[in-house]
């Protein structure tokens, strides 16, 4: 009788993965995960981890930080194979999550923690390599996507392959910069030991079924929606059918575009209408993560400052979330599908920036008709595109986009004009310390290409709009990529090597973004060995941007010759007879300016003069604990003005310079924030250990930055 109870155990994600094979029962669904489900677990992950790293804690300290759970799974064991009843997602983006950390790992050649996650990815079964989520048609692709560089699907790949596929691209695409440098053993670590799940054994597949059954069509218990809307309708005296009979709509609409779309909705009216958006991560929780948690609660806990007091402020309250679920639909439509009225959300939607919903619904008046709402919308979602694109291009991450869009909801919060919005966004541009003028020597990185093909797309896109040629935006982000990014330059090192000098040039300038195109991704395999001569006529063919490479694109093409004249760009879009360094250059330039022509701050009408520039606040150290930088050392003194940096792996040495501002500038020009996105670069590799890996020519002698950096804090001058 016992051995047909459930049992449950909590156990560790290396638990979860050693000495199992799972595969699915055949009631189960396919992998349905998409983009931001993976965004959602990686952030998740990397809040919980970063709350409590440091880069001096010996890899011990681990073991004592704050574990993570993520949730329940349910299983039935047959022989040798595991079948999983429920919780299939989330263990399958686990096991992606793994392998990508293998190869990050490799990368920084840490082999036997590698090898040890390759005990948990795979095991070997009668002389045969098999996978521990062995799932029919997925080992190709798993052994595959992150390790050939130019992966892509087949065309008749399944379904559930090209949801894998999204996710392997987050991964790939936006992994976090901090988590790839100096801390990824430490999270590796935390990730197996720290983040655990409730493992639910069923006895039988009957059993499993049931459990599955119940879990997921009938007992299910309530959650914080369903919890905030006992306690709103428990506080309205009197007949509550008519507020109940709003919630329920409301709670319908809202679930027609996703299941989790009620409770985000409420996450974010709360969040853009009262919650506290200024306050600092430390021991408490912020407002905005109690929100995140367990709203109700937060309702609850601050029922004064949502001005709750008599029945009638319970019902206006309901009365206000269904009027303002209208306007999340209208911003969640944008998101899911292109719309150029209100292209710019669609845009943040596919760069990953949740953020724009919060401030969009706190710049709100209910008394806004439907256009006055959209004028508003598109005006912040502009704003916070010219974020992305600015930080792409200066090498800052994304994530700094939430602090800017938190401050925006602290200004607009109550509802404001047209005018005064684009008033109060003007100033937040001009007090921004980075523009475009750092293009350079931007390009393809190890961990940008989802944004340099973000960029080539917009400028792809405004060349043909402009020359009144259809709006393909829709098309060229695609997630399932029809169209790529080309190298106008072969990965012929020997053909550009009288021109470029070393391997390390020639990589520099092929990865350019003036040396780069977006093409169709069936044309773009089809030439994309051939030297620039026989490649520049098939350009012309393709788009307007491509095409004004060749030296007769503009013969009989009024509408490009307008669009030049029209933007002053007769000089810069001109054609090359011969694709050289120097053309590389002269497209950098055009790129730049048509950057600054699409997110031209004057969109949101005459920027104020600003006296003196202010640090950009999204720069600021918002944690308790916040981390030591290489400008901390340089201001103390600590590492001369202009320090050069040595770097050796394998016996290559790598050089580059620390900037005033505390930029890393490598040798063929490029600039980072972090020692660990220099590292990559100059070694082409997909992570690097920054502090460790860079030494600093101190009296002629070098000296590890993480040496340098330990012996400051221990000395308490930083």
């Amino acid at each position: 009788m016992q051995q047909d109870m459930i049992q449950g155990r909590a156990m560790t994600i290396e638990e979860v993965f050693t000495g199992r094979q799972y595969q699915l029962d055949n009631y189960q669904r396919d992998y349905t995960w998409g983009r931001d489900d993976v965004r959602r677990l990686i952030d998740d992950l990397r809040k919980k981890f970063m709350a409590n790293w440091s880069l001096e804690h010996d890899r011990e300290k681990v073991a004592s930080y704050q574990p993570y759970f993520l949730g329940p799974y349910v299983y039935h064991d047959e022989a040798h194979t595991t079948f999983l009843v429920d919780g299939q997602q989330r263990i399958t983006t686990l096991h992606l999550m793994l392998i990508y950390l293998r190869e990050l790992l490799r990368a920084q050649d840490l082999d036997d923690e590698a090898s040890n996650l390759s005990g948990l990815i795979q095991s070997r079964k009668f002389g045969k390599a098999v996978y521990t989520l062995d799932i029919a048609d997925r080992g190709r692709f798993l052994a595959e996507v992150f390790s050939e560089p130019d992966y892509s699907l087949p065309d008749n790949a399944a379904g559930d392959l090209h949801r894998l596929w999204e996710g392997a691209r987050v991964l790939q695409e936006e992994f976090p910069d901090e988590l790839r440098g100096d801390a990824l053993p430490y999270f590796v670590d935390w990730l197996l030991d720290g983040v655990c799940m409730v493992g639910i054994r069923a006895a039988t597949s009957e059993q499993g079924w049931e459990i599955y059954e119940s879990m997921n069509d009938r007992g299910v218990r309530l959650g914080p929606i369903d919890l905030l809307k006992s306690f709103l309708l428990s506080r309205i005296e009197g007949e509550k059918g008519g507020a109940d009979k709003v919630w329920r709509q409301m709670v319908s609409d809202l679930a027609g575009i996703d299941v989790n779309a009620p409770s985000e909705f409420i996450k974010i009216f709360l969040i853009g209408r009262y919650a506290d958006v200024t306050m600092e991560a430390g021991e408490a929780p912020t407002d905005v993560e109690r929100i995140d948690g367990s709203f109700h609660t937060w309702v609850k806990d601050n029922a004064e400052r949502l001005g709750l007091h008599r029945s009638s402020d319970f019902q206006r309250l309901i009365s206000d979330l269904s009027e303002y679920s209208d306007r999340f639909r209208t911003v969640a439509a944008a998101a899911a599908a292109y719309d150029s009225e209100l292209q710019s959300i669609f845009f943040n939607a596919y760069n990953g920036i949740k953020a724009q919903a919060a401030p969009i619904l706190a710049a709100v008046d209910p008394k806004d008709d439907s256009s006055t709402f959209k004028a508003k919308a598109r005006l912040i979602a502009d704003y916070l595109d010219l974020l992305f694109a600015r930080r792409s291009v200066n090498d800052l991450p994304s994530s700094g986009i939430d602090s800017s869009a938190a401050r925006l909801v602290e200004r607009v919060r109550g509802g404001v004009s047209v005018d005064k919005l684009r008033t109060i966004l003007a100033e937040e541009v001009a007090a921004l310390n980075y523009d475009f003028k750092s293009m350079k020597t931007y390009g393809l990185r190890s961990n940008n290409s989802g944004q340099v093909r973000y960029l080539l797309a917009r400028l792809t896109g405004f060349v043909q709009t402009g020359c009144r040629l259809s709006d393909d935006m829709a098309a060229y982000l695609d997630v399932s990529r029809p169209f790529e990014i080309e190298h106008v330059w072969a990965n012929h090192f020997e053909r550009y090597q009288p021109e470029t000098g070393t391997r390390a040039a020639f990589d520099s300038y092929r990865n350019r973004l003036g040396a780069l195109l977006l093409l169709r991704k069936s044309d773009n395999a089809s030439y994309q060995d051939l030297p620039y001569e026989k490649k520049v006529d098939y350009y012309q063919r393709q788009n307007q941007l491509a095409g004004s490479l060749h030296t007769s694109h503009r013969e009989r093409n009024p509408t490009f010759n307008k669009f030049a004249k029209q933007h002053n760009l007769d000089r810069q879009l001109r054609a090359f007879a011969k694709f050289d360094k120097k053309a590389i250059e002269e497209r950098q330039v055009l790129y730049q300016r048509l950057c600054e022509i699409i997110w031209n701050p004057m969109m949101f009408g005459s920027l104020p003069v600003v006296a003196a520039r202010r640090p950009d606040p999204t720069r600021t150290r918002t944690r308790a604990r916040y981390d030591v930088t290489v400008a901390d050392l340089v201001t103390k003194g600590l590492l001369p003005s202009n320090a050069e940096l040595v770097g050796i792996r394998r016996g290559e040495r790598f050089h580059a310079q620390v900037l005033a501002d505390g930029r890393i500038q490598v040798a063929s020009g490029e600039t980072f924030q972090s020692l660990s996105g220099a590292g990559e670069f100059v070694l082409q590799t997909k992570a690097c250990a920054g502090w460790n890996f860079w030494q600093a020519d101190v009296n002629g002698g070098l000296v590890r930055l993480i040496d340098v950096r330990r012996d400051a804090l221990e000395k308490g001058l930083v």
